[in-house]
């Protein structure tokens, strides 16, 4: 016996199904339209961090911010950073050439300035241990007694004493500095410790004890001895003095700074015209420009007799 109402029900059923399909298939290609788009900005081979759950652990650090191409290590692979992920011990964040990044957890904040390579090597509750990699300047706040903040860099270790904000310094010579703008910092290597407080700072030279913490100079410190006016064989020699923590180039050529703070350079004067610039960055970012022209006086031509007559007769 049949029941026209059983078949009417049956087709509605078969209708809302097939609705269904439809409306799935469709969300399938919008959204892979929409992710391959989203996708398409990223460096070839490189693919965006993977998605972390967004309540973050005590532990873990968080990008606050960036500007440029930042990158960070994690799980053995390289990913494509972006604000809001997170970072857990062991994962590396990478700035390259005109790039920031800012790291927070709780009351710290790290500031990563370009070519920079960071670790977080150790991550515990109120604890955290760095490791500067690669870079020449990371700076540091710690906004709470209770929290700890240790930075490595090189054979050095710098820690915050209480609430403090401070900068860890590494120039191509290998030299490590350490400068404190707020409260205190313990700077240690070769087994020496030294307590830079507000407004001072110290540098330890590769595999030497930290020197005695100085006052940061109101102005950055540059003075310059220049070569003689005239010279006479093909280089000059430049020398200065700026602070131990300062990098300092000599026409664009970067030049060691010893831990006196003393510096010195060849400068090639083959020219009549020699312009020399020296360029000096402190520790705190601040940056000051002098020049000069070097002027050679051309040596006087040598005659010799030739022994023939100048007149004939």
């Amino acid at each position: 016996m049949n029941f026209p109402g059983k078949g009417r029900t049956s087709r509605l059923q078969i209708g809302a199904l097939a609705l269904v399909a439809v409306i799935l298939g469709g969300a399938t290609v919008m959204s892979r339209i929409f992710f391959e788009r989203q996708r398409s900005d990223l460096p070839a081979g490189l693919p965006s961090v993977a998605p972390r759950t967004p309540l973050a652990e005590p532990t873990q650090f968080r990008v606050s911010a960036l500007a440029g191409s930042v990158e960070a290590f994690q799980n053995g692979q390289w990913y494509v950073a972006r604000a809001g992920h997170l970072l857990s011990s062991k994962d590396v964040v990478r700035t390259h050439d005109g790039s920031r990044a800012l790291l927070r957890r709780g009351s710290v904040e790290i500031d990563l300035r370009d070519n920079m390579d960071l670790r977080l090597d150790k991550l515990e509750n109120r604890k955290a241990s760095l490791g500067l990699l690669r870079g020449e300047r990371v700076s540091a706040n710690v906004g709470k007694d209770d929290e700890h903040l240790e930075i490595k860099a090189m054979d050095t270790r710098t820690e915050n004493v209480g609430a403090a904000s401070f900068v860890v310094a590494v120039a191509p010579s290998g030299q490590v500095s350490v400068a404190t703008t707020e409260g205190a910092a313990r700077f240690e290597s070769k087994g020496q410790q030294v307590l830079v407080r507000k407004g001072m700072e110290s540098s330890a030279a590769p595999g030497a004890a930290p020197g005695t913490p100085e006052p940061i100079p109101e102005q950055l410190l540059l003075s310059v001895i220049w070569p003689e006016e005239e010279t006479s064989d093909g280089t000059a020699k430049l020398k200065g003095h700026a602070s131990p923590s300062s990098r300092v180039w000599v026409n664009h050529q970067e030049v060691p700074v010893g831990p006196d703070g003393n510096f010195q350079a060849p400068v090639p004067a083959n020219g009549p015209k020699t312009p020399i610039r020296v360029d000096a960055q402190d520790i705190n970012g601040r940056q000051k420009s002098v020049s000069r022209v070097l002027r050679r006086t051309p040596g006087v031509p040598h005659l010799e007799p030739s022994g023939d007559e100048l007149w004939n007769e």
